[in-house]
């Protein structure tokens, strides 16, 4: 009998020494969870970065096909190209090859102004152009060029 009494005894021992967390520990984690939270949202707003690097190669091509068309002149009309005359007689051409939007100069080269271009779209007007692109990640751009070579 003896046996089982000490048993009980190192029992209920156990349930005395055993203690919750101190108002510091507790304290402590909070402050952690606080300083996690906190760094959260500069981490996730570094991992969507895409879109924003997208956004800008847009606007690059945008700038590029500005230029090119306020330099030269639009030499025919096409609804998925543009076609451009420079004073020197040469022809550049910007249009889309597969996922991408290039431009040539007398039908040579490749030098690739866009990549990611799911569909290019050109509508001429007298005194503008304008481009519309749909990008692989379905965002939708359009840009309005003014013709000023004209």
């Amino acid at each position: 009998m003896s046996k089982i009494n000490s048993s009980k005894y190192l029992f209920i021992l156990n349930l005395q020494t055993e203690r919750g967390f101190t108002i510091v520990e507790l304290l402590l984690s909070l402050v952690i969870l606080a300083m996690i939270l906190l760094i959260t949202p500069i981490i996730t707003s570094n991992i969507h970065h895409q879109p924003q690097t997208e956004r800008f190669s847009v606007q690059q091509f945008f700038h590029a096909a500005t230029d090119e068309v306020q330099g030269n002149q639009l030499s025919e009309k096409d609804q998925y190209r543009i076609i451009l005359t420079t004073s020197t007689n040469e022809q550049i051409v910007l249009s889309k090859y597969n996922d991408t939007i290039r431009r040539q100069v007398n039908r040579t080269g490749h030098e690739v102004l866009l990549r990611d271009v799911k569909q290019l779209a050109i509508e001429y007007n007298d005194q503008y152009l304008l481009i519309k692109l749909e990008m692989k990640s379905e965002q939708k751009y359009e840009k309005v060029i003014t013709l000023f070579s004209q």
